[in-house]
């Protein structure tokens, strides 16, 4: 009997991953299916048979091939596809990024990253979001169509898929164009980046500025009604306008005095902090963290510190800060796996196994729990698990700090000797 290739080992790890949490934060939603929630579902139906409206894009897309966009059972095994493609993306940029480790320091390293709400949990809580559809295609252009180098193409492509994502779900303004941003800035530099780049960032521009200037509140009485067989249903609440938004948003963080910054700092760190450690915990495993770093040291760093950075003007108008942080991660991983050289070597920083250790025990904390409402603020739903994953965090920093000391002492009691 022939044994297991490491590449069909790695994705057996990546599939029994993606069913543990499953197994844990899988839910039942509409019509008692496991399918999406009938907020994320409403997505799908919202189309232009109304008059312009915002989001409509999609169901419109269905509606014009002949489909019926107001079917549960379409949405939910559209949801399902979509979200098994983006995990299959992610274990393969993980494969990607890992085959030159050792075949067990690959397989815990992905581990830590898969169970985790900010990654396959987040493709379960949040399923049916088109913002994961959205993230879907842009990652497969982006690995497919980026590296052609033909503008005559690229620029094409890349300015339709500003119109779709902007059309579908505004949001994704604030993932898409940073991701592109960091290609062209930071990681490939080349004329082609900056043309997709520029092409994507123009017609979304025009869609997002036409949308918030034109945008009203809906009431809920406007949403489609969804459908499983007989059986119907509308969602109840409303698609608010962005002036609403924002304010509610001000208001909740500076207009309560003192307890409304504490607990704004507070959403914050609960929403950033499992995808910052997983972060951190792939670039100090994978590329290392020498001082002063190396070229691709710095990029690896660079690129994650921008695009998080990117995410936090979308918190101003948006509730679910933490489905943000966790979209960008996978984002990020899908474009390390596109832009590093396949022969570059992993070059793991003192305290990488402390690093991974304490990612597994992260995740083990974190996926024997249902996390109700990660999506929203993280962590800080859960006082206790959050105060314990910090007690995690410190003790990996401990680890990490006295283990690159004793390598740095090391050379010096040996040049004694």
């Amino acid at each position: 009997m022939r044994s297991l290739s490491r590449q069909h080992s790695f994705w057996l790890a990546g599939g029994l991953a993606f069913y543990l949490v499953f197994l844990v934060r899988g839910e039942r939603h509409l019509f008692q299916w496991f399918g999406p929630h009938e907020y994320w579902a409403t997505h799908w139906a919202r189309d232009y048979s109304g008059g312009f409206a915002r989001r409509g894009l999609l169901g419109e897309i269905i509606s014009f091939v002949g489909a019926d966009n107001t079917s549960y059972a379409l949405i939910t095994f559209a949801s399902w596809i979509v979200a098994l493609g983006l995990a299959a993306v992610a274990i393969d940029a993980m494969w990607r990024l890992t085959r030159k480790m050792g075949q067990w320091d690959a397989i815990l390293l992905s581990m830590a990253v898969f169970v985790s709400p900010a990654t396959f949990g987040i493709l379960l809580e949040t399923l049916g979001d088109p913002l994961q559809l959205i993230l879907l295609i842009y990652i497969l252009t982006a690995r497919f169509v980026l590296p052609g180098r033909n503008l005559l193409i690229i620029a094409p492509v890349f300015a339709l898929l500003g119109l779709f994502m902007s059309l579908t779900h505004e949001a994704s303004v604030f993932f898409v164009l940073p991701a592109l941003g960091i290609q062209a800035l930071v990681l490939r530099r080349d004329l082609v980046s900056w043309t997709a780049f520029g092409a994507c960032l123009t017609t979304s521009a025009i869609v997002v500025a036409i949308l918030m200037l034109t945008n009203m509140a809906e009431a809920p009485a406007s949403n489609p009604v969804l459908h499983l067989g007989g059986a119907g249903f509308a969602y109840e609440g409303k698609f608010d306008s962005f002036d609403n938004l924002l304010g509610e948003e001000l208001t909740r963080m500076f207009g309560s005095g003192f307890y409304g910054l504490y607990e704004t700092a507070a959403r914050v760190g609960g929403a950033m902090m499992v995808p910052v450690f997983l972060g951190l915990m792939f670039i100090a495993s994978r590329y290392g963290a020498n001082i002063p770093p190396t070229p691709i040291q710095a990029r690896a760093a660079i690129s994650f510190a921008l695009v998080m950075l990117a995410v936090f003007p979308l918190m101003l108008i948006a509730h679910d800060w933490a489905r943000f942080f966790a979209y960008i991660l996978l984002v990020y991983l899908a474009t390390m796996a596109d832009t590093t050289p396949d022969d570059d070597e992993s070059k793991p920083m003192p305290g990488s196994a402390g690093f991974v250790a304490g990612g597994i025990l992260l995740a083990g904390l974190t996926t024997t729990d249902k996390l109700d409402q990660y999506r929203m603020d993280g962590l800080w739903w859960q006082p206790r698990l959050m105060l314990t994953c910090l007690v995690v965090f410190a003790l990996t920093a401990l680890f990490v700090m006295l283990s690159r000391n004793d390598r740095a002492c090391r050379p010096m009691s040996e040049r004694e000797d």
